[in-house]
């Protein structure tokens, strides 16, 4: 009986080793944390609330407290071509300059953005096509507006860059804008003026 004690007690000892030296394994063989992606990564909250302040004083028509969150060398990219050619407002002076008018006769009487949802990320390398690196808030709403009476909705997709400063130096949009040119009657990007510049 002592024997088959003795015998018994090695077994469970002998397999109790072997569990022990599997999860030492297990827990060896687990990859380090390394980073998710190594060209991006998640900026801080801290920057959707930014972008959700800008796009506020966009949608109450506020433009001086919206001038106020940009650089003073701002590019304000609209969709309205391709990489090459689509219209470029540069300098907050010509940007700011470009909405007033546009608050003034495009018959804008009210404008929400509904939906909304900010993605603040940070690029560690330059970026195609726009050769930026940091802070960029990626945005997407479905832009409500009333003309004249008259009511249309976009859904839209912006990408804002943030300097050091944690100011506004670049803004790409992209919307189809047919439904609003449909709406207002008129093109407002073809009355160009001084204001603004293709992309070359």
């Amino acid at each position: 009986m002592k024997r088959l004690f003795i015998i018994l007690t090695s077994v469970v000892f002998l397999f109790s080793s072997c569990n022990d030296s599997s999860k030492s394994k297990d827990t060896e063989q687990e990859p380090s944390a390394e980073p998710v992606n190594s060209k991006y990564e998640i900026a801080s909250e801290a920057y959707s609330e930014l972008n959700e302040q800008a796009l506020m004083h966009m949608a109450n028509l506020d433009f001086d407290a919206w001038g106020e969150m940009l650089d003073d060398n701002v590019e304000y990219f609209f969709p309205d071509g391709d990489a090459d050619t689509r219209t470029v407002l540069k300098g907050k002076n010509k940007v700011l300059r470009w909405w007033q008018d546009w608050k003034a006769n495009s018959g804008i009487e009210k404008m929400s953005f509904e939906n909304t949802v900010h993605v603040p990320v940070i690029s560690k390398e330059e970026l195609k096509y726009s050769g930026l690196t940091g802070v960029i808030v990626i945005s997407y709403f479905s832009n409500e507006m009333v003309y004249d009476g008259r009511a249309t909705s976009v859904r839209m997709n912006f990408a804002s860059h943030y300097t050091q400063d944690s100011l506004i130096d670049k803004i790409y949009t992209y919307y189809d804008r047919t439904p609003i040119i449909n709406t207002v009657k008129i093109d407002l990007l073809s009355r160009k003026g001084d204001s603004s510049d293709k992309k070359k």
